[in-house]
């Protein structure tokens, strides 16, 4: 949006941008050397598709100095054991390099199902999870038959082992809308992150620090004639998405206090 604070400003200025607001890191497929000299804390993204990708992988991000991994693992069409043997690896590879490895769920990934993912977590309950809850809550359509609270209670296994979030708003139908703190979707959003907060709270390990990254993508990637809609937004939609990454900036960091304030309290989820 050409009204959007740092729309049109090379990466180097971006990242300048972000530390400028408080902004402690970034997640990123590359460019890790620019967000580290920027004072920014550089966290990896990446995608494996076969278990002897995963310790490759851990290796070459724990060598540039990631502070950690979140992983796209797996297509979604993996049997039961291909999901095992995943698995597997990614903890393996996190054992032996000391790199933290998160599995996010997302949508085309062995993690887009909330039954199997719990599944998984039962046999595997040492795995980490990025949290992008919007891919289960558009993909599963949480809110069909009016069944929202009982279907969010199911992803209390994952929630308990969240170790990174990144934080959207869809809708039973898009992946990503402009946040309407009027709506029900908003709500929904707001009460999964309540959620995953208290329940990791009273975790048998509940974090020092729980990253949480706004991710917001353009409607449309690529310039001109190399433009193409990624249909995460509508293609039509033209939010301000720094104006929103700060809103839900502070918005989990509203919900975090709360969830500091239950527990300090001596307050348990229910």
């Amino acid at each position: 949006m050409p009204d959007s604070v740092g729309h049109g400003l090379g990466l180097a200025d971006q990242l300048a941008l972000l530390g400028s607001y408080g902004y402690r890191g970034v997640v990123a497929w590359d460019s890790w050397d620019m967000i580290h000299d920027a004072g920014l804390i550089p966290c990896g993204m990446g995608r494996i598709l076969a278990p002897e990708e995963a310790l490759p992988l851990a290796r070459r991000h724990a060598d540039v100095g990631l502070d950690f991994t979140t992983l796209h693992v797996g297509a979604g069409f993996e049997s039961d054991d291909e999901m095992i043997r995943l698995a597997e690896a990614v903890l393996e590879a996190a054992a032996v390099t000391g790199h933290a490895l998160h599995i996010e769920t997302h949508r085309a990934t062995m993690t887009q199902d909330v039954r199997r993912t719990t599944e998984l977590v039962a046999r595997f309950p040492e795995l980490s999870f990025t949290l992008d809850f919007s891919h289960w809550y558009t993909g599963h359509e949480m809110t069909y038959g009016g069944e929202f609270a009982e279907r969010l209670a199911w992803c209390d296994p994952v929630f308990a082992r969240v170790a990174s979030i990144q934080l959207r708003m869809g809708t039973s139908g898009a992946i990503q809308r402009p946040l309407d703190p009027s709506s029900q979707h908003y709500a929904d959003h707001v009460a999964a992150l309540d959620r995953c907060l208290a329940v990791r709270a009273d975790s048998a390990d509940p974090p020092g620090v729980l990253p949480v990254a706004p991710e917001l993508l353009p409607a449309w990637l690529g310039e001109g004639s190399e433009a193409r809609p990624i249909h995460y937004a509508d293609e039509t939609e033209t939010s301000d998405r720094f104006a929103e990454a700060l809103a839900l900036s502070e918005l989990a960091e509203g919900c975090a206090g709360q969830a500091r304030s239950r527990t300090a309290g001596g307050q348990r989820n229910g």
